[in-house]
């Protein structure tokens, strides 16, 4: 009690003779900047996806398929025979007749990756869009696309697509790419007969799903 009643008044001097506001300190201007250029050019040439890595792709995109179930569901429209016949054009080495993996592409190799996106694509569409089956169980076309679509009407499911195969919306693409799909989108609706397996649109739906697996933008890195 002693101690406290000495160190009251200490307090209340303390407090009374305290200033109320700081002063600010002397202001120092900000050091001087420099404006930098970003370099964005490319450093080296693009390469090539590794071909397990587009197989692993396709056997993902197409429903997480065993690569026996899925040469089976390609072999529906006649577009796929064996793996045996494809892995090697694909640029995977075979050890036993000492052929190195490919480092570059080549025609053959192209021809096979888009012979393979075709019958896929075709599969899909006949799965999502002929079996009307709910968007919540369709493997690629994760949309509802309306028939004889204006370009406003492509834009969301052409942005489904160019997600799934790019890996980054559509809107961030060239500025030109939406227009130059929705043009082969109309023209494979208007030269497909609408009977037969796929209608004139799922048709269609069939060819921006094919283009959009053979991109570069899908096979380079």
């Amino acid at each position: 009690m002693r101690v406290a009643a000495l160190l009251v008044p200490g307090l209340v001097m303390i407090a009374c003779g305290s200033k109320s506001t700081i002063e600010p300190s002397a202001t120092t201007p900000l050091p001087e900047h420099h404006d930098f250029s970003l370099d964005t050019s490319r450093k080296s040439a693009r390469r090539m996806v590794p071909p397990e890595a587009f197989l692993r792709g396709y056997l993902v995109w197409f429903g997480n398929l065993a690569p026996d179930e899925l040469r089976l569901k390609a072999r529906g429209w006649n577009l796929f025979d064996n793996w045996d016949d494809y892995l090697a054009a694909l640029g995977l080495p075979n050890y036993k007749l000492d052929v190195p993996r490919a480092t570059q592409s080549n025609t053959m190799m192209l021809a096979t990756i888009g012979r393979l996106g075709e019958a896929l694509c075709m599969r899909a569409a006949e799965h999502d869009l002929r079996g009307r089956r709910p968007i919540s169980e369709r493997r690629i076309f994760a949309f509802e696309p309306k028939a004889k679509a204006t370009l406003d009407e492509f834009q969301p499911g052409f942005d489904v697509l160019h997600r799934t195969f790019l890996g980054y919306p559509a809107a961030l693409a060239p500025s030109d790419r939406r227009e130059r799909f929705f043009e082969l989108y109309q023209r494979v609706a208007s030269r497909h007969p609408d009977r037969g397996r796929l209608d004139a649109d799922q048709m269609a739906w069939a060819a921006i799903c094919s283009a959009l697996v053979v991109h570069p933008e899908t096979e380079l890195y």
